[in-house]
């Protein structure tokens, strides 16, 4: 019994102490704003053709966006200046949503949008040029955990 009982007291303890309701775990923070990494691994002979896509495409896509009031910054890219052994990736995307509701309304108008901006041209077609010149992708959303 005093073993149980320690047991609990110390399940009790970690779970306070480790997990303080301020790190937002539990609580619903659909307001808060969300950061979108993108990585993409690109052989070097297409590069190029990467940036040419994003300054052309992907970039005056964005800026729409955030006319609209979708995300709080310009979407950036980026390059590593000292390549890590893992992961492997030569470009990564950033771009941050005001909160959950706005990847939402983006999710929604994406299409229409980009056809409105590109006559003739859809927006999968983009998406499948760059994932034909990417040996690796992936996303990761991020959420801020505020300390104060």
């Amino acid at each position: 019994m005093k073993h149980i009982s320690f047991l609990f007291i110390t399940s009790f303890f970690i779970t306070v102490f480790c997990f303080p309701p301020s790190l937002g775990f539990t609580k619903n923070t659909p307001l808060q704003p969300v950061i979108e990494e993108s990585y993409y691994e690109v052989k070097p002979e297409n590069e190029s053709m990467f940036l040419e896509l994003h300054k052309t495409r992907v970039l005056p896509f964005w800026k729409e966006i955030k006319k609209r009031g979708l995300i709080e910054e310009d979407m950036k890219i980026y390059t590593q200046r000292l390549h890590t052994l893992e992961p492997r990736w030569t470009f990564k995307t950033v771009v941050k949503f005001k909160n959950y509701t706005a990847i939402d309304k983006w999710l929604e108008i994406r299409e229409e949008l980009f056809r409105e901006l590109f006559p003739g041209e859809e927006y999968k077609e983009l998406r499948n040029k760059i994932m034909r010149i990417t040996e690796r992708h992936w996303d990761v959303f991020l959420r801020e955990i505020p300390l104060e």
